[in-house]
């Protein structure tokens, strides 16, 4: 364990680079809500490319998320465990996901967020991840950062692929895809199919020195999804277009528990409770579907983008004990946003509406609307850029809620250094389950949102040889947290209670290419995140995390070799830090080889070194696995 600790370190001391921090010309659009190149906005952006995750050898996208600085992941599960995503110390319901602009979290769940367990990387043009506050942009929920997920869209000479990847623990995906663009009507499709044998979701729990093993069981996992994007040009200034997403997945879960004699209940794959014909058939089935229309025009100097969808997320459990239930998370609605550009100031409005629906098994249903309107305004002044953003939403549960951010990017051409600093304010609306309790508990329908301010400050330096340094210091408070008691008659109520959230630290990358056939890397995070009613470190965030990668290309661009590793340090899955998940180091290899054109074949090892670890308490994660891939473009 020594030795893999230390050749972690000796990578966060030797490799210099980040997969965070793109090229100059890079363009996102998730930070102001228009296309900017992302060395000139205000806050923090990390982005993740599709090129970057097949050099990853990428299984989940919650893979690839897991080498982004200041994010943190954790999963009960290897294949299909529910996976949380972490930024800058605050929790999953502190982080809004979009896909395509769409926010897609689950309304079903007592505390909104999305579950990355099943989001695989086809289909996926990047990822972009803005760090701190942005409910002035994006309204609930975007507290600690936004993550947006962009789709592929079709262009160029029409084409068509498939793929066939093969690996350990009898996984098959097979996937076909095609795009391009023919006159005046662009299109991309992509349907797979994703089998495995799988792993056990709980590894065994052994009383006699309270430590665990891997489980014997396999609980395997399957999924089918389709992605398409069919996009229709009016001319060069109109277009039309429609996205769909579907995927549904199957996957069999544990259910045991070894009971302590102070009634504390580990997760224990050799219990008996999880080795009957009932518990061995327990599974969830997944469906997800987001639907959107968009209308985008341009005038000149003024542009509209116009789109309405209709998201779902269901869960079904088979063979489940008494008291489970099903749940349905349903969202529609529609944004509109305009755009005008004159000379060096943009000023950007939206309006937004949405309509959140809870169902589950019982006979208690909700809907909740959500109005709000924002303004944003970019002004460039030489060399500096500022942002002021406003928004004001309007929940008919719970009422108003007015939010900022203001941001400043400015660079220093002699010494080329860009500094950024951002102060936000930002709110986490309280859920429905929150207010109304179904079925076990007391509604409360005078919840007030949690509220939050965070600040941050930035420095990007370059230096020769496309080497580069990025620095970020960060602050996040939350107050009036929601959280549950319970009643006299064991009853549960959520309430506003007194306390707060603080998470501050600090992050800092380094990225160099010093010939074009070596690509070094290495990012250190340093999270403090205060649980209020411990003042320890919250429950699963790691104090430290050294990530590192090394990318070799000895044959051109028909060769890449990537190794990429990580350490996490202390971490704890509890806030009275019983039971520790952190302090170990994972590598993998991935090999990718391009022999002839239009032909694709890589090789993937992950965890190298047999390391085993746990991202939760009682749950696996992959041992040494080895992946192969062959894809054929026609």
């Amino acid at each position: 364990m020594k030795f893999k600790r230390l050749l972690a370190l000796s990578c966060a001391a030797l490799l210099m680079g980040s997969y965070a921090h793109a090229q100059n010309n890079t363009i996102v659009v998730t930070a102001t809500r228009t296309q900017t190149e992302i060395l000139k906005t205000p806050s923090p952006v990390d982005v993740v490319t599709q090129k970057q995750m097949q050099k990853q050898g990428t299984i989940f996208v919650k893979d690839a998320l897991k080498y982004v600085p200041g994010v943190s992941i954790t999963s009960n599960g290897a294949f299909g465990g529910t996976t949380s995503v972490r930024i800058m110390g605050l929790s999953s319901r502190y982080i809004k996901t979009l896909i395509d602009g769409i926010d897609v979290s689950d309304p079903s769940q007592p505390q909104p967020y999305y579950d990355f367990a099943n989001l695989l990387p086809d289909g996926i043009n990047r990822i972009e991840i803005v760090q701190g506050a942005q409910s002035g942009l994006y309204g609930a929920n975007a507290v600690g950062g936004v993550i947006n997920i962009i789709t592929k869209k079709g262009k160029g000479k029409p084409y068509a692929k498939y793929t066939q990847e093969v690996g350990s623990f009898n996984t098959y995906k097979e996937s076909a895809e095609t795009g391009g663009k023919i006159n005046n009507v662009s299109f991309y499709f992509n349907a797979l199919r994703l089998d495995t044998s799988g792993i056990s979701k709980m590894d065994k729990y052994n009383p006699k020195d309270n430590s665990y093993s891997r489980g014997d069981e396999d609980d395997s996992y399957h999924q089918t999804a389709i992605n398409t994007r069919l996009e229709y040009d009016f001319d060069d200034s109109m277009n039309i277009g429609t996205v769909l997403m579907w995927s549904k997945t199957r996957n069999y879960l544990d259910n045991g528990w070894y009971v302590t004699p102070s009634y504390e209940y580990l997760p224990d794959d050799n219990a008996p409770s999880n080795n009957t014909p009932s518990a061995k058939s327990l599974r969830q089935i997944n469906h997800f579907l987001l639907s959107k229309l968009y209308l985008n025009k341009d005038f000149s100097n003024l542009k509209i983008k116009l789109n309405a969808y209709y998201t779902q997320t269901l869960k079904y459990y088979k063979s489940a004990p008494n008291g489970w239930k099903d749940y349905k998370g349903k969202k529609w609605g529609s944004n509109l946003v305009t755009t005008y550009t004159i000379n060096s100031t943009k000023i950007t409005l939206g309006f937004s509406q949405k309509m959140d629906k809870y169902e589950d098994t019982t006979p208690f249903k909700k809907l909740r609307y959500n109005y709000a309107g924002f303004g944003e305004i970019l002004q460039s002044i030489g060399n500096l850029n500022l942002q002021a953003t406003a928004r004001e939403d309007d929940f008919k549960t719970f009422g108003k809620h007015f939010t900022y951010k203001l941001g400043a990017n400015y660079l220093l051409p002699q010494t080329q250094t860009i500094l950024k600093a951002n102060f936000g304010t930002g709110f986490r609306a309280p859920s429905i389950f929150e207010m109304y309790a179904p079925g076990w508990g007391i509604p409360n329908t005078n919840l007030k949102p949690e509220k939050s301010k965070s600040w941050n400050l930035g420095l990007t330096q370059f230096f020769k040889y496309k080497t580069s340094i990025n620095l970020l210091l960060f602050k996040n408070i939350i107050n009036n947290l929601i959280k549950y008691n319970f009643t006299k008659n064991w009853k549960i109520v959520y309430q506003n209670v007194k306390g707060k959230t603080i998470s501050d630290g600090f992050e800092i990358g380094l990225k160099s290419r010093p010939t074009e056939f070596l690509t070094v890397g290495v990012n250190y995070t340093y999270t403090a995140s205060k649980d209020p009613s411990t003042s320890e470190q919250a429950a699963r965030i790691p104090l430290r995390v050294y990530t590192g990668y090394i990318t070799v290309k000895p044959l051109g661009n028909k060769l890449n070799a990537t190794l990429d590793g990580r350490y996490i340090g202390k971490r704890y899955d509890d806030s009275g830090h019983k039971y520790q998940t952190g302090k170990y180091a994972v590598f993998d290899f991935t090999l990718l080889y391009n022999p002839i054109k239009n032909l694709e074949a890589s090789l993937t090892v992950k965890n190298i070194f047999d390391r085993f670890y746990e991202e939760i308490y009682g749950y696996s994660t992959l041992p040494r696995s080895v992946f192969a891939t062959v894809s054929y473009k026609f």
